[in-house]
């Protein structure tokens, strides 16, 4: 790849936006969104490709035909609005790096987060998926480092802990 200063970048197994401030020969040297310098080998960064998350509508339960998801909800989470951050349901396109995807899928939950939060909802779900953890991991590191937002487990289909229940202390919750 060719790197060159001021480039937007990602850095694989982490979470967020870096700026190439030097080239060195096997490694860059890169600023994080919040000033902070990281020395990275060349093969742990990729080229960032934004993706808009604009179009990415939320999606409320009632207003679901039965036939377009094969998901139940149990009867408390019915009534709760959520998003769904499976690639395929974000319309993520599939030619991503896993990384790519990953941040597409942050953004999409920050956004959520910032709406329900406009939209003065104090309570809705996130459904992160089951597997391997790193997206509800990174969510879970969110919401804990933030104020006015609390995470809790919520059971979203077959008994699986692939979903959480976010609740929004709308006084205090500054958005992202």
């Amino acid at each position: 790849m060719s790197w060159f200063v001021g480039q937007e970048v990602g850095v694989l197994r982490e979470a967020g936006i870096f700026k190439v401030l030097a080239i060195e020969k096997e490694s860059l040297l890169l600023e994080d969104e919040n000033g902070f310098t990281y020395r990275h080998m060349k093969l742990e960064v990729v080229i960032r490709q934004p993706i808009n998350t604009e179009k990415i509508s939320s999606k409320d339960l009632q207003a679901k035909s039965p036939t377009a998801s094969k998901k139940v909800a149990p009867t408390k989470h019915r009534k709760l609005p959520y998003i769904d951050l499976h690639a395929e349901e974000l319309s993520i396109p599939s030619h991503l790096s896993a990384h790519d995807v990953f941040l597409a899928q942050i953004s999409a939950f920050k956004n959520f987060c910032n709406g329900q939060a406009q939209r003065r909802n104090p309570k809705f779900i996130v459904i992160h998926g089951a597997g391997e953890g790193k997206l509800k991991q990174e969510i879970r590191q969110i919401c804990n480092g933030s104020v006015g937002i609390s995470i809790h487990d919520a059971q979203w289909s077959n008994g699986a802990v692939g979903a959480s229940q976010i609740e929004l202390l709308l006084g205090q919750f500054k958005g992202f």
